[in-house]
């Protein structure tokens, strides 16, 4: 068995694995690189490998970073399967057309040939196949299965016996427990783990701690009569703070403060949450029901421009919500021009933010941006809440690992920057669970 690394090596974008064994080829995720120019002209690349020769594809969540590459990788010549859960594959229609969209805008006004249209879209659509959970699925001799990662609706990790051993793919675990999901499985063993390290070196806050800073940043928008901006990624990230804001107003008897969810996709999103109810947490599903989920007085959804052109036009204070999670395209970006000049308002992330993007840049304190053309002056309060992410912290990649219960003989890991990836290998091997930890270089192939 051989396994290549292709993406999300030494990064947190573009997550691409290639399994080899016999004469099969299995691609876990097909990812695109999110960090502004220098990923466009990764993703137009050319594959290492031949897309045709490739029997199947496991894709881990519908994340562009993990599913967005996969009209290129069909429109390349790849005729195989797509395995994914239901509510995954669903999401992943919603972000691959939204991502066509926006790549064929772009690539007009460039000039150039799109990376992929919405025909490869749904040409790729038509090779999905929904796997649930626990539910094996034979390719080439290897046997696979999905488990639950925690992660975002759908999210999986995958099991696979191959030639009497056991690989596990994580997948990005989940920050375990969300309020809207299932907790992570366990895995009882594995020979080979391929796991994330996106915060390998980090620990979150604990929920309760998220709520306090959230209602914390509420209140002062609320004094300031200012405007609170959070830039979300459109899936789950923007469902659990929907869910926390609900709680929130009601329990602090804000019931004036209006809450826009200006996002398409998020909508859509959304939608597919109420849809996929059966997927959610059991706390969930003994308090709601699909109707009442996301269903509060103050909240409003803006699917068209005119809808989210008229936002400005709501008294203070307000909350907006809107895409894209990383500040690098989508609506959230005429609203920072308005909002980010005010000291009376608060730019809070709330998720992960990659290298290059305009949300890191402000993260890391910059007081002027360019954006949409313009130069903006950074006014606004800009804070952070780290315990929204979807991804485990260290602490929780450590209890999940450890819970396998025997060592493997070796560990590669991916999805995260260098020194969170150090981090979590120094820290393996410091506690004794593995002695043979790789963080891969794009390229690498290794037997195994």
């Amino acid at each position: 068995m051989k396994l290549g690394f292709f993406g999300a090596d030494r990064g947190v974008t573009g997550s691409n694995h290639l399994v080899e064994f016999g004469e099969t080829k299995v691609l876990l995720d097909c990812g695109m690189y999110q960090c502004g120019k220098f990923c466009e002209i990764e993703n137009h690349k050319p594959f290492v490998y031949d897309p045709a020769s490739i029997a199947a594809v496991f894709v881990s969540h519908p994340h562009a970073d993990h599913c967005g590459k996969l009209p290129k990788l069909y429109k390349d010549g790849f005729r195989g399967k797509v395995y994914c859960t239901a509510p995954a594959r669903k999401l992943a229609q919603v972000v691959l057309e939204d991502s066509a969209k926006l790549i064929g805008r772009e690539a007009r006004k460039d000039n150039i040939e799109p990376l992929f249209t919405l025909e490869h879209v749904d040409g790729v659509m038509q090779h999905f196949v929904d796997l649930d959970y626990h539910t094996e699925v034979e390719i080439g001799g290897g046997r696979f299965r999905l488990l639950d990662a925690g992660h975002i609706l759908g999210s999986a990790m995958v099991v696979g016996e191959i030639e009497g051993r056991t690989l596990v793919f994580s997948g990005d675990l989940g920050n375990s427990p969300a309020p809207l999901l299932q907790s992570t499985e366990t895995v009882q063993k594995a020979d080979f783990v391929i796991m994330e390290s996106t915060y390998g070196n980090r620990l979150h806050e604990s929920v309760t701690e998220r709520e306090r800073k959230l209602l914390e940043v509420i209140l002062e928008v609320v004094q300031n009569r200012g405007v609170l901006l959070i830039p979300s990624f459109a899936i789950e990230r923007t469902q659990e703070l929907l869910h926390d804001i609900d709680h929130i107003l009601e329990a602090n008897n804000l019931g004036k403060i209006k809450v826009f969810l200006d996002s398409p996709m998020a909508i859509k999103a959304t939608e597919i949450y109420e849809e996929s109810f059966s997927y959610l947490s059991d706390k969930i599903k003994d308090h709601e029901t699909a109707n009442t989920l996301f269903n509060f007085p103050q909240l409003e959804f803006t699917e068209s421009k005119e809808d989210s052109l008229d936002i400005d036009n709501e008294s203070n204070p307000k909350i907006i919500i809107a895409g894209s999670g990383m500040m690098n395209g989508g609506r959230i970006l005429s609203h920072a021009v308005k909002v980010l000049p005010n000291p009376k308002n608060v730019l809070l992330i709330v998720g992960y933010q990659s290298e290059g993007t305009l949300g890191r840049r402000l993260l890391e304190g910059e007081r002027k941006v360019r954006i949409e053309g313009k130069e903006v002056s950074v006014q606004a309060r800009v804070k952070a809440i780290g315990s929204y992410s979807a991804h485990a912290d260290q602490n929780q990649i450590l209890m999940w690992f450890k819970a396998m219960g025997r060592m493997p003989e070796k560990v590669f890991l991916v999805h995260g920057e260098i020194d969170q990836a150090q981090g979590l290998a120094d820290k393996l091997k410091a506690d004794g669970v593995c002695e043979d930890v790789v963080i891969p270089s794009f390229g690498e192939v290794f037997e195994i």
